[in-house]
């Protein structure tokens, strides 16, 4: 059985591997298999590997695997704050290397109408918010597109994710969340 992964929006990706002039193996993602060598397609997934998801757009790509300082049940905390205290129809938390993301979707579904299969293709996500972690202490962040402050700026850091969350993902998608300024320094 071909090593396949289905994105967000339906398609379906195939892992094909090749060798290089040196004898290594470098892996590549194709759509149409048919346009491929049939044994040139992967049948079993490499243990170092993993498909990776691109949150913004939905495109594909294969890496290795990474690990977070963050682990799986903080990523539910967020995940549960964000079930509970928002009225977010769509939204994608992705756990990356040194920093939680939550990215929201940018069309909602109750105002796109009948054809949901073109709504996938054509549905794009945005991060609104970021978690960062330092010496057990969260770091809340939101993301800033003055010249002077351009990039994620801290709005608090506590050690208790739960409540930061609780704090702020409520404002998440609003004008509310502008509000709040850099940590330790006066509003403009």
């Amino acid at each position: 059985m071909l090593v396949t992964y289905t994105n967000r929006k339906g398609d379906i990706h195939y892992l094909k591997a090749v060798l290089t002039p040196k004898g290594a193996t470098r892996y590549y993602i194709v759509k149409n298999k048919k346009n491929v060598k049939q044994n040139e397609l992967v049948t079993i997934l490499p243990d170092a590997f993993e498909f990776y998801e691109f949150p913004e757009d939905g495109k594909v790509s294969f890496r290795k695997k990474q690990t977070s300082i963050f682990s799986d049940e903080e990523k539910k905390i967020v995940e549960e704050v964000l079930n509970q205290q928002t009225d977010l129809e769509d939204f994608i938390i992705d756990l990356e290397k040194d920093a939680i993301l939550i990215y929201i979707a940018h069309l909602k579904k109750s105002e796109f109408g009948y054809d949901l299969e073109h709504f996938k293709k054509i549905q794009s996500f945005r991060p609104k918010l970021r978690v960062e972690k330092e010496n057990g202490h969260y770091q809340m962040q939101r993301f800033c597109n003055l010249m002077n402050h351009y990039g994620w700026i801290t709005m608090e850091t506590g050690s208790d994710l739960a409540k930061l969350c609780e704090k702020y993902c409520p404002h998440i998608d609003k004008e509310s969340l502008l509000k709040f300024w850099i940590e330790g320094e006066k509003d403009w």
